[in-house]
């Protein structure tokens, strides 16, 4: 498979088209084999001029998860969206997750401007069969962001980083789609700074005051699947 990917990466690169790719598992997770984590980041790194966006699922949760370069100055490459999922789970509710592109012009990077995430009124499902979209929350609003690159991506994490309570209110309300009451302490809000940079599965190097034994501990109290 990715053997395939190179080789279409590589056709991509030399015609000058721009690659978008949707996945399934991100790969930053430790249910993602190391191998193929390892192996596919390294791909990222090398096409990073030509994947413009990694969008991938699973988790049924709102997050992302951001990939640096091996060289040197280790600089951002590339970022995966982690959508959440229309599919009912237990404590969150069915949501959607729409992006503009910049796209349909001549020489468009076909890089996403803006997320949109809606969330389904179960309320009005169950009481009058009706099917209403709520939008949650945007990107440009919530974080004053008006593209999503990798530069900016990692200029996001480090405001939260830095502000804890603009984390809480932004970034850990809509991983949860607006749970008030769901704790995240000291342990938890570093777990989430860190995962935010976890690119590739098994790498004790990322966060260095996490261990991968604590990580695996947090990953297993909140995952969905």
């Amino acid at each position: 498979m990715l053997k395939w990917l190179v080789e279409e990466l590589t056709w991509a690169e030399k015609v000058e088209n721009k690659v978008i790719i949707i996945g399934h598992i991100p790969t930053g997770r430790s249910d993602c084999l190391k191998a193929f984590s390892w192996n596919y980041y390294r791909i990222i790194d090398r096409f990073e001029a030509t994947v413009v966006g990694q969008y991938m699922g699973h988790t049924h949760q709102d997050h992302f998860a951001l990939q640096y370069s091996e060289e040197s100055d280790h600089h951002p490459t590339s970022f995966q969206f982690i959508s959440p999922s229309t599919t009912t789970f237990s404590d969150l509710r069915p949501s959607i997750r729409l992006y503009t592109l910049d796209g349909d012009r001549k020489k468009s990077t076909y890089r996403p401007l803006k997320s949109e995430t809606y969330l389904l009124d179960l309320n009005r499902a169950n009481d009058k069969n009706e099917t209403v979209w709520e939008l949650e929350y945007d990107s440009m609003s919530a974080y004053n962001l008006t593209w999503l690159t990798p530069d900016t991506m990692d200029q996001l994490y480090r405001r939260f980083k830095g502000d804890r309570d603009f984390f809480y209110k932004t970034y850990w309300q809509y991983k949860f789609h607006m749970q008030p009451d769901r704790p995240c302490d000291d342990s938890c809000y570093h777990y989430n700074l860190c995962e935010m940079i976890t690119g590739r599965s098994g790498d004790p190097t990322i966060c260095k005051n996490l261990s991968l034994k604590e990580q695996e501990k947090h990953f297993q109290l909140n995952k969905m699947c």
